[in-house]
């Protein structure tokens, strides 16, 4: 049985698609990269749980952003750790930069409430004493 989809849903997602497409438009900009960008954040949006509509859509608009911006990071990133007969596109690399972006900054932010305990993970990662 399929799930029903309100109106203002399907409007958000139409809405959101347009805004990807005419962003792609300007020049100077790789459709591939706001394409994989878009499908970055909806990746995120769809896998995050327990947080409001209003905060889903700001979360969405960071992880577009951070997709655009970070593209040639994760593809570099991606190109570090694949096989090297594996081929990897600006487009792939806004995938993933936009999907573990936001994530990684929600982490690293509930980590500031004890940096002590990071900064002693970050030297000794096996949790053995010195």
């Amino acid at each position: 049985m399929a799930e029903p989809v309100s109106v203002t849903t399907g409007t958000l997602a139409n809405t959101s698609l347009l805004a990807a497409v005419v962003v792609s438009l300007f020049p100077g900009i790789d459709a591939g990269i706001v394409m994989g960008a878009f499908a970055g954040a909806v990746v995120f949006i769809l896998s995050a749980k327990d947080i409001s509509n209003l905060g889903k859509a700001g979360y969405f608009v960071v992880a577009f952003i951070a997709g655009m911006a970070g593209a040639a990071t994760g593809t570099s990133l991606l190109v570090w750790l694949l096989p090297s007969h594996i081929a990897v596109t600006p487009s792939v690399g806004a995938v993933i930069t936009a999907a573990v972006s936001v994530k990684l900054l929600l982490w690293l932010i509930g980590q500031a409430s004890n940096p002590l305990a990071l900064l002693g993970r970050l030297r000794n990662p096996k949790g053995g004493a010195e």
